[in-house]
């Protein structure tokens, strides 16, 4: 069987697939992390080719997941002649599926080249013919009955749920190879406006094949914003920013300000005092000796520093004077290394303009969470968790699930209290950063990608699941590349615990 060498799969060449309409397509011995990656390059040049990026970012999970379940068929073909069981009688099947998930998963290279040397292949093809995309996976081998029930069953239960919360409180199976996957891709593909005929299952003698037939002209809508009411009340009445650093902003936008009025507003307010004195000495500025005093760490920061901060200690003290604490500081521990990793890329792909806008919209990208985990937090633990088992961006399966998508509600909030547009995009797009606007791409690429890389570092997600154009931007494509990067900041997180 001859494979194809993916290294030829460069964005020039697909692009130039899908413009002269001769379509895209690759063959793959079984599914991998680096196949994963190729997968989200095509699907991302594919659909940026077509203005809707992120539709493409909504597929990719789809996608994944079917290529993931054919991979698993032509591997089970592999197990169950290694001991010996037929795969088309009930009682092997029944048998060999006991253990067939611990052991393959567990010793998945030794299966690798039996799955070569037998000539099994998953085939993946892309192609636009006049109002239609067609994606089609296919694999050589053909289901045989249990698994044409199981798939016939997942479609058949995708039909009764709505959303996400109401597959996670049905008890369905959501193991892998429960079928749990279908149900989520044909949720996906309804909440963007598809119908679940658009996934069709095509049983041949010799082969099984999944078409995606998605109409071009729907590509046109605009995605539509759902806000579970519950939370537009609670947008509704969250207070304003505290009269402190309403004053100390009225003073920041007087062309008259200077570095002593400012620092005589801020001492009287222990709380910007505390937080000017700690910016000033964080890991941001890497001064070599401790300030103590507010007029220098004014200085030290700037007046636009001090604008942004009072945005980001504005936030907390409103979230404090109606929220449990430990929620809120959950969530800015999280956005604390984050800017600290987002502000590190900064500077060592010397964006020194951005630096301080990027630290303070890292810091405020996730407000939206805490709204989201005080109303409900069952459900967002249970939708965290379905992202890492599937590797799934956040946003993407939050959308699923009544109005609980924390960037949708944070933007609205940063409307809300008239955040700059800068903090607005990255709020809103910090888990779909092709989606922001292109003079805000510096910003919000790197919040993102700090995200992301705090994750990566949690052990959550890998190379693979990274935006590619994102990656490309930072010229971090090439994953020897972004290794070398990633133990740079590393090293740096390392320095900044010791210090602190």
């Amino acid at each position: 069987m001859d494979y194809t060498k993916t290294e030829l799969l460069t964005e020039e060449n697909i692009k130039a697939g899908i413009t002269k309409n001769q379509g895209i397509g690759f063959t793959i011995p079984y599914s991998n992390q680096e196949i994963e990656h190729l997968l989200t390059k095509v699907v991302g040049v594919v659909f940026e080719y077509l203005n809707r990026p992120k539709l493409g970012s909504a597929l990719v999970y789809v996608l994944k997941e079917l290529v993931m379940n054919a991979s698993k068929a032509n591997t089970k073909r592999v197990y169950f002649a290694n001991y010996g069981l037929d795969i088309n009688n009930p009682e092997d099947y029944q048998k060999g599926m006991k253990n067939f998930k611990a052991e393959v998963f567990s010793n998945f290279n030794k299966y690798l080249p039996l799955l070569e040397e037998n000539g099994y292949y998953i085939r993946i093809d892309f192609k636009i013919v006049n109002d239609w995309v067609l994606i089609q996976i296919k694999n050589n081998c053909a289901a045989c009955l249990a698994e044409k029930e199981k798939i016939t069953d997942r479609i058949r239960s995708a039909a009764r749920f709505k959303t996400i919360d109401e597959v996670l409180s049905s008890g369905l199976d959501e193991s892998e190879g429960g079928g749990f996957g279908i149900i989520i891709g044909i949720l996906m593909l309804r909440r963007l406006g598809l119908t679940d005929q658009v996934i069709n299952y095509i049983f041949e003698s010799n082969a099984t094949k999944v078409v995606l037939k998605i109409p071009v002209n729907l590509l046109a809508k605009e995605e539509l914003e759902i806000i579970a009411s519950e939370i537009t009340k609670e947008l509704e009445r969250m207070p304003p920013l505290p009269e402190s650093f309403n004053r100390l902003n009225r003073q920041l936008q007087d062309p008259n300000a200077d570095f002593n009025s400012v620092a005589q507003i801020i001492k009287t307010d222990s709380v910007l005092t505390t937080e000017v004195l700690r910016i000033a000495n964080s890991p941001l500025y890497m001064l070599p000796r401790k300030v103590d005093d507010v007029l220098v760490a004014v200085k030290m920061i700037d007046l636009g520093g001090v604008r942004n901060l009072i945005l980001s200690e504005g936030v907390k003290a409103v979230f404090n004077s109606i929220y449990k604490k430990e929620k809120i500081d959950e969530v800015l521990k999280h956005s604390y290394q984050v800017a600290l990793i987002s502000g590190h890329i900064a500077k060592l792909k010397k964006y020194d303009f951005y630096v301080e806008d990027i630290y303070v919209a890292a810091i405020l990208h996730d407000i939206g969470k805490i709204i989201t985990s005080t109303l409900n937090p069952n459900l967002v633990n249970k939708i965290q968790n379905i992202c890492r088992q599937k590797s799934i961006p956040v946003t993407n399966i939050e959308e699923l699930s009544t109005g609980y998508n924390h960037s949708n509600i944070g933007m609205h909030l940063a409307y809300k209290w008239n955040f700059p547009e800068k903090f607005v995009q990255t709020i809103a797009y910090h888990h779909i950063p092709l989606e922001a606007e292109d003079s805000y791409q510096t910003i919000v690429f790197t919040v993102y990608l700090g995200n992301e890389l705090y994750y990566m570092f949690e052990g959550k997600n890998n190379f693979a699941t990274l935006n590619y154009k994102v990656l490309k931007y930072f010229g971090l494509d090439n994953e020897a590349s972004f290794n070398v990067f990633c133990e740079k900041i590393k090293n740096y997180l390392i320095k900044t615990e010791n210090k602190n």
